[in-house]
């Protein structure tokens, strides 16, 4: 399970790249992700989605490419629901989150 960590990490590629080995067939991968990337936690060059192509302009979406990375590791979603999250800063701040869940099962 990685819950709001993918957008996080240094190098998601590398943790997406490791499923494979160690997930089980048949096993199942939860993620959950706002996809909220920040250059303070994963350099531009290695963020999924969240910004247009270089060269057409089109906008690059992190969900559309995850799609994309997952099944060309093996694995095929199996679910898919948008969840809320409430992250507290302070006593009188918050973030309200929609985060995408999805889950997939490796083939």
């Amino acid at each position: 399970m990685l819950s709001n960590l993918l957008c996080r990490l240094p190098d998601p590629m590398a943790a997406l790249n490791a499923m494979p080995r160690i997930v089980n067939k048949g096993g199942i991968v939860v993620m959950v992700t706002p996809f909220t990337w920040l250059e303070e936690f994963t350099p531009k060059s290695k963020w999924l989605g969240g910004f247009h192509d270089p060269v057409s302009q089109e906008p690059l979406y992190s969900k559309d490419n995850l799609k994309q990375i997952m099944e060309s590791l093996g694995f095929e979603k199996i679910h898919e629901e948008q969840m809320p999250l409430v992250i507290r800063e302070h006593q009188r701040k918050y973030q309200y989150i929609l985060s995408e869940a999805s889950g997939w099962r490796k083939l």
